[in-house]
Parts: structure tokens; C-alpha cells; sequence
């Protein structure tokens, strides 16, 4: 039901971005392998989620706070999986929500272990922000955190994204050893002070 003007234009594009090609005998338009990446890089995210869903639930277990997993997807970090803790005072982080990475645990185990053009590349496309009294805004100084996550192999937020709520994160890598996702523990500030966070 679109126009042929604007059919064209959108066959344009995607042409240009690799994920359609036309034949030119039969000038007919077919996918790439473009798209099979995309849909094996998806498929494959879908498998890590099953694959790290019991490990999140022992982790629920033992420290009885809330568990995430996330992926970065260009510069924010979005939440693909949670267990709630059994506490009555929890998180309200929803599956599916996107926050900056410059603030949270999560995102800086992301940043910490980005190539450093992919890192440069982020400084320069992110407006750093205030979210508390607490959240990093000096690239300066994040890229000091950043060199201790590494350091470490753990990230840490506290109250940097929410004045309420600290939470400690950790990379998961493939087989190659490059980091797909992180995995926390968060919870509130009142529970989870920073030794019981580094205790984790």
C-alpha cells in the first residue's frame, strides 16, 4: 500500500546500509546476509538470557536481592532479564528499560572493556548528565573508575543513577573471553551499604 516513490526510496537506503541487494538481470531486490547476522546475534542474546536465568536465581537466593542482566545497545545499557528479591523494599526496574551507561554498575563494565576507538566514540556522542549528587559526569573521572573495574572485574553504582539504591555488577563473557553482557546485584541504599556491596 506505499507509493512507488517512497518504496524506492526505502529499498535506497537499505541498499546503502547492506541489508538489501538487487539483482541486476532481473532488477528484483533480495536480502543480505546482513540480516541473518542480525537474527543469529538476537537468536544467540535469547540463548544467554535461558542460559544465565538459574545462575540469576541462585544469586536471588543467597543475597536476597534483585539480580539483572543487561546488554548495551549503543550507548545505553537495557535490562533483559531480573529476579526480584523476596524483600518487601525492591527495585522498580522493569525489563526492557534503558539507562545511560556512564551511571550504573552495569554500564561501566560495558565501558571498561570497550575498545578504546569504540570508547573514544562514546565520550564523544555522550552528554553527560546529573542523576544525583553522586553520578560521574567528568569523562576524567570515569575513565580513572573505568581503569579500577578493570582492575577489579567489578563495577560499582553507588547512588549514582538513583540516590536510593546502590547495586555491584560483573561481566559475562563468551568463549573468546569478550564481554556480551553484565549480570548485578542491586538493591536499596539502607540495606545494601558498600561493604555489604563489596562483600558480594
Amino acid at each position: 500500500s506505499l507509493g512507488k516513490s517512497s518504496v524506492h526510496r526505502f529499498l535506497s537506503i537499505l541498499i546503502k546500509l547492506g541489508y538489501i541487494e538487487k539483482d541486476q538481470k532481473s532488477k528484483k531486490y533480495s536480502a543480505t546476509l546482513k540480516l541473518f547476522e542480525i537474527g543469529a546475534m538476537v537468536r544467540g542474546r535469547n540463548r544467554l538470557v535461558n542460559i544465565s536465568r538459574p545462575y540469576m536465581e541462585e544469586l536471588g537466593v543467597k543475597f536476597r536481592e534483585t539480580v539483572n542482566l543487561a546488554f548495551l545497545d549503543g550507548n545505553e545499557v537495557v535490562y533483559v532479564d531480573k529476579v526480584e528479591s523476596i524483600q518487601t523494599l525492591r527495585m522498580e526496574f522493569s525489563i526492557g528499560r534503558r539507562v545511560p551507561a556512564y551511571c550504573t554498575a552495569l554500564g561501566k563494565i560495558f565501558l571498561a572493556y570497550l575498545q578504546e576507538e569504540d570508547l573514544e566514540r562514546y565520550f564523544r556522542e555522550t552528554r553527560f548528565k546529573s542523576m544525583t549528587e553522586k553520578t560521574i559526569t567528568s569523562p576524567k573521572e570515569l575513565i580513572k573508575n573505568l581503569e579500577l573495574v578493570r582492575k577489579e572485574g567489578f563495577a560499582i553504582d553507588d547512588r549514582e543513577l538513583d540516590d536510593g539504591i546502590r547495586c555491584i555488577a560483573t561481566p559475562v563473557r563468551d568463549d573468546s573471553g569478550k564481554v556480551v553482557a553484565a549480570i548485578s546485584i542491586a538493591g536499596p541504599r539502607t540495606r545494601l551499604t558498600m561493604d555489604r556491596l563489596k562483600s558480594f
